[in-house]
């Protein structure tokens, strides 16, 4: 029980850092949101360019969660990957975009992302799409 009004939303286990892959092409993208992510206390598993990189490190490391974006070059794109992550892993997804269009966003509903992060993003944003996701009843 809360004390003070105030909900725990923090995971139970705090030795056990929250593990995440991220998805990104863009290395000098990737890189930024691995240093976001050590610097907010969370477990970088990965960086993959592509869904075959980054289904063999799901494989692998059995992250908590996936950063994806959405266009991925190769034959397989970020919302056919994170469908994948999802049914293969049980590994959900937050959905990384620099443009969206409605045709895509109904695409996207389909890999039942928890959230949608637009690129450009702020260190704070990574983190509190990341922590709105992990409250989420999984």
């Amino acid at each position: 029980m809360a004390s003070g009004g105030f909900q725990v939303v923090a995971p139970l286990d705090r030795s056990k850092p929250i593990t995440i892959l991220i998805v990104e092409d863009e290395a000098l993208i990737a890189s930024y949101i691995e240093d976001v992510l050590g610097e907010s206390g969370f477990r970088v598993v990965g960086i993959a360019a592509s869904g075959t990189e980054a289904l063999s490190l799901a494989a692998e490391n059995s992250p908590d969660l996936a950063l994806v974006d959405i266009r991925l070059t190769g034959p397989v794109d970020g919302i056919e990957l994170a469908c994948q992550l999802r049914e293969k892993f049980a590994v959900p997804a937050i959905f990384l975009s620099g443009l969206i269009d409605a045709q895509t966003t109904e695409r996207a509903r389909a890999a039942q992302p928890l959230g949608f992060l637009p690129k450009p993003f702020l260190p704070s944003q990574v983190f509190n799409a990341i922590q709105r996701a992990l409250e989420l009843p999984a």
